[in-house]
């Protein structure tokens, strides 16, 4: 009689093994957000012009973007001289992406994230050129922030 029960239950067990499993093949990369300098373009830029970051991103459950209260989840911290930045300028420069993934499990993805920073200015207007530098992480849905990178320098002219 138990061994009827416990083939009774071997099926059941099987199927949950294998979903399981299934779970975890899903996920490759570690899940909190990694992420990649690519370019940060032009390297010279007018001033009031725009600049165009470009990222790569791994993110192991998929859980980019779609913050909840649409809250940010991309930062730039402009890396220039704090005491020159306007009145109302904190130095960093928040974005809200997209939901990237919206499946019913999680899954490993990864990609591009292409950034415009419109509007660049020079912090010292009496410089005849100024270089521009920004220190760049994630946030993923549950809190889980990616490495911080440093983008390269573009220079922006009158």
């Amino acid at each position: 009689m138990a061994a009827t029960s416990l083939l009774k239950g071997l099926p059941l067990s099987l199927v949950l093994l294998f979903l399981l499993s299934c779970r975890r093949e899903n996920i490759v990369f570690a899940v909190e957000p990694q992420i990649e300098f690519e370019s940060l373009q032009p390297a010279v830029v007018q001033e009031f012009g725009t600049l165009v970051l470009t990222l790569r991103y791994k993110d192991g459950d998929g859980d980019l973007g779609g913050r909840p209260d649409n809250q940010p989840d991309l930062f730039l911290i402009d890396l220039r001289d704090s005491t020159l930045f306007p009145a109302g300028y904190d130095g960093i420069i928040r974005y809200n992406m997209p939901k990237f993934y919206e499946g019913p499990t999680p899954q490993s993805i990864q990609g591009t994230i292409e950034v415009s920073i419109p509007g660049i200015i020079r912090l010292n207007p009496n410089a005849s050129q100024e270089q521009v530098q920004f220190r760049v992480y994630i946030l993923d849905r549950a809190g889980h922030r990616s490495n911080d990178i440093t983008t390269s320098i573009a220079t922006i002219v009158p």
